[in-house]
């Protein structure tokens, strides 16, 4: 399967998970309030920086051991044993001071976070082994398996009157479902790890785990200290904005994850400059969503907000500097990508130490000044310090010629579409429909004007085209 086609399916996979997420989503909040929703999201934030610390690089360390040509089982073995250890320490940890738990989150919710924080460990073991083994299509397509099962359950369990606890449960059950479905696909022989095996894992995830750090970062930091300053209600406005932002950042996350083993294989086989060829080649297309995105968030933000419930219209100015966030983020995040294929996790390491000081300190100082605003701009000053850190690690090893003729090609088009979109703003009403609808022609006009202007895009997208052999 071409790299185009396996970010392609990656894209999809996850967008439309991301479809099916929206709709729950609004449901959730026009039946729930900002108030529920914001609880719910944080307690994802929390299960989330428990994964981090259970994980602890595992996951990376296992995608890149499984990329590489040679032994795969024992070093499965090996990470699946340490996820369970880890789960086993966080669980005694969470009921040593459920009190405290509860009492941040201000819901009895303790215990439910054992089951949530099983299911994501479980799930994000399985993916990754996928994605070391090649079938980075394959674990994309859970994705939407989870979040289609979450959303159905979810949804039953708002009709049903089963409030945060009902949201909570179709998390869990949801995450059991897409690791099982995984596990049908993952190649699993039975094979005791040697020391060295327990080595190439802990060598590579004493350097990673700083990176998963560092993503989790740039998506919950901000919610877990807005938790400590302003009510439930705030944090759902700002965390539908992040929801938002994020859908624009599929394709480029789809294509990072695409690249990766590709990168990891040539830099084994003694190749670093096609390693500097894929990073060009994923700086390419990381903006082909969220350029035009940002530009339609300018535009119709307001309005898309009000999908959700009119309440939600004051996310508008955190819906706009959050998409800048994402996207200067994920053009670091192909050079950090970059690092950990060249098998250097000590560099990533350094860049992604610099961006956790840094989003840890300015989210503190910033939300304390200026509340739930403050905590989007430093996301978005984070993720500069990240990207260009990120640049200069990277290139000091491998060279890289920007695209930034094709980028340049992608802001064209946006402002192609701006023209559209302000258009219609100004003739039609100011109603949610319409802000939706405008959001579906600005799309079309940007893509069918980078046609037009690109013949790169043009060739890829006849290069990647399912049909073709």
């Amino acid at each position: 399967m071409r790299i185009g086609q396996t970010s392609f399916t990656g894209f999809v996979s996850q967008f439309s998970a991301s479809v099916v997420g929206f709709i729950a989503t609004i449901y959730i909040t026009r039946n729930l309030g900002s108030a529920v929703f914001g609880e719910y999201m944080l307690v994802i934030a929390l299960v989330i920086w428990l994964q981090v610390i259970g994980i602890l690089g595992i996951e990376n360390a296992v995608t890149k051991r499984l990329s590489e040509t040679g032994e795969s089982d024992p070093y499965l073995t090996t990470g699946a044993g340490l996820v369970l250890a880890a789960f086993v320490v966080l669980s005694v940890v969470v009921l040593t001071f459920s009190k405290q738990v509860n009492s941040y989150i201000g819901e009895p919710v303790a215990v439910y976070i054992l089951g949530l924080l099983l299911a994501g460990m479980a799930f994000k073991f399985v993916t990754a082994a996928l994605s070391g083994q090649h079938k980075v299509h394959v674990a994309a397509l859970l994705q939407p398996v989870d979040r289609t099962v979450r959303s159905v359950l979810q949804i039953l369990a708002v009709f049903f009157g089963l409030g945060l606890v009902g949201l909570l449960a179709g998390y869990v059950i949801a995450g059991i479902v897409a690791t099982l479905v995984g596990l049908v696909y993952l190649s699993v022989g039975i094979e005791l790890p040697e020391r060295r095996h327990l080595k190439g894992i802990t060598s590579y995830a004493r350097y990673a785990w700083l990176g998963k750090f560092s993503s989790r970062a740039f998506s919950s930091m901000d919610t877990v200290v807005l938790g400590l300053f302003v009510t439930s209600s705030y944090i759902g406005y700002y965390e539908v904005a992040w929801n938002l932002a994020s859908m624009l950042a599929i394709f480029s996350v789809a294509i990072a994850q695409a690249l990766f083993p590709e990168m990891s294989r040539a830099a084994s086989e003694g190749d670093p400059d096609r390693v500097g060829s894929f990073v060009a080649d994923g700086l390419s297309y990381t903006g082909l969503f969220l350029i035009p995105g940002l530009v339609g968030s300018l535009l119709v933000g307001d309005l898309v907000l009000r999908v959700y419930g009119n309440e939600f219209q004051q996310a508008t100015t955190v819906l706009v500097v959050l998409v800048v966030a994402r996207l200067v983020y994920e053009y670091g995040n192909q050079f950090l990508n970059g690092l950990n294929g060249l098998d250097r996790p000590d560099l990533a390491f350094r860049v992604n130490a610099v961006f956790v000081i840094a989003n840890v300190g300015l989210n503190v100082s910033l939300i304390a000044a200026f509340g739930w605003t403050g905590a989007a701009i430093a996301t978005a000053l984070s993720a500069v310090v990240t990207a260009v850190f990120a640049y200069r690690s990277f290139t000091h090893l491998v060279s890289v010629d920007l695209p930034l003729i094709e980028i340049s090609k992608q802001w064209i088009a946006a402002a192609g579409m701006a023209v559209v979109v302000y258009a219609g703003r100004l003739v039609l009403p100011n109603r949610v429909l319409v802000g939706v609808a405008l959001v579906g022609v600005g799309a079309v006009s940007y893509l069918l004007l980078l046609v037009v202007l690109s013949g790169d895009f043009r060739a890829t997208v006849r290069r990647n085209l399912p049909l073709e052999a």
